[in-house]
């Protein structure tokens, strides 16, 4: 028989599902979602998390918490007074923290204790990148210099494995697909919040469309009627897009500009490269790792270097080449396959201990 996973996440999304398809195929999988409308929601989803603890805890062979937060702080409590294996994958926000744009868990005096917890007293954390555990930061000037959960959770003794994130390859592909040139895509969320734009770079990008103003600029992830955005005639704005449509999308679009203050991991990014997007990147979390050398990094946040960044990329000769070696370091170092095999190993030892 499967054993069974108590699964909580803070959101549903892609990289949410796509952990519960691995996790079901081998385990039997109850998910509680954390969704956090106002502060005042908190206390009510607490009280229903502790009821659904209740009932499912004695059955549980695990406990699976997507990024930490709130809805942690429950499961790592119930998982010490029952003896359950509790595994927390660390997977962005939950690891850092930016004053000057008020980002990240450990920013905000409460939350941040309590994501110190979670980490402190769960069994296993499994980071999406190196990025999240503790590395040096440049890309800015403004914040602290490292990064990660071992940097901000001081003696915590808790062990980790770096899990990378898995993508359906099969399902972001191209065909020498007729690209339109000079055209550049981001995608974030929320960016009708200032914070929220400097985050994911999306002041940058509207930079960089007031630098080229031949070129065209695509930003999915506000809705266009609640636009607090002045925007120059080469942005199109556009409302989220369900997944199954975003390839079709990717691959009308000749670059992809992730230019975050940070990043976990970079899920649209690796998709754009999947799909023969040319990836242009900030020097800030995963995404110089994701890009390697097949494609543009802006090492510092700074307009005039972002301007010649992006005139080398317009001006490179080989980006059929490109394209496929960006497509090919995805397939090589981020399938679902390997994903799967890493939580597996990780889940059936903390089990069986």
């Amino acid at each position: 028989m499967k054993k069974d996973v108590l699964y909580f996440c803070h959101l549903n999304t892609s990289f949410t599902k796509i952990d519960t398809i691995i996790l079901s195929k081998e385990f039997n999988v109850i998910q509680f979602v954390f969704n956090i409308k106002s502060p005042i929601s908190i206390l009510w989803l607490l009280i229903k998390q502790k009821w659904f603890l209740i009932k499912n805890i004695y059955r549980a062979d695990l406990l699976f918490c997507m990024f930490a937060g709130y809805h942690t702080i429950l499961p790592v409590i119930f998982s010490k007074l029952f003896n359950k294996p509790c595994i927390i994958v660390a997977g962005g926000i939950d690891a850092v923290s930016f004053p000057s744009v008020n980002y990240g868990n450990f920013n905000k005096r409460v939350l941040g204790k309590i994501t110190a917890l979670s980490f402190k007293w769960c069994s296993y954390i499994a980071p999406i990148s190196d990025y999240l555990v503790d590395s040096p930061y440049t890309y800015q000037n403004n914040d602290f210099k490292r990064q990660g959960f071992l940097f901000h959770v001081k003696n915590i003794k808790t062990p980790y494995k770096v899990v990378y994130n898995g993508f359906e390859t099969h399902l972001w592909y191209y065909q020498n697909t007729p690209r339109v040139p000079n055209t550049f895509l981001t995608i974030a969320a929320n960016i009708e919040n200032e914070s929220r734009r400097k985050i994911k770079g999306i002041d940058m990008v509207l930079e960089a469309a007031r630098l080229f103003p031949e070129f065209s600029f695509t930003i999915i992830g506000c809705n266009p009627q609640q636009n607090v955005l002045k925007l120059s005639s080469n942005v199109t704005l556009l409302p989220f897009v369900p997944h199954d449509e975003l390839r079709e999308i990717y691959c009308k679009h000749d670059f992809y500009l992730q230019l975050s203050m940070s990043e976990g991991f970079g899920n649209t990014l690796a998709e754009s490269m999947l799909c023969g997007c040319i990836p242009i990147g900030a020097n800030a979390g995963a995404i110089p790792f994701i890009i390697g050398s097949n494609g543009f990094i802006l090492k510092n946040k700074e307009v005039n270097e972002l301007k010649s960044v992006i005139t080398q990329a317009v001006q490179y000769k080989n980006k059929d080449e490109m394209r496929a070696k960006a497509r090919q370091s995805i397939l090589d170092n981020f399938s679902i396959e390997k994903r799967s095999a890493a939580l597996y190993e990780i889940i059936n030892r903390l089990i069986k201990s």
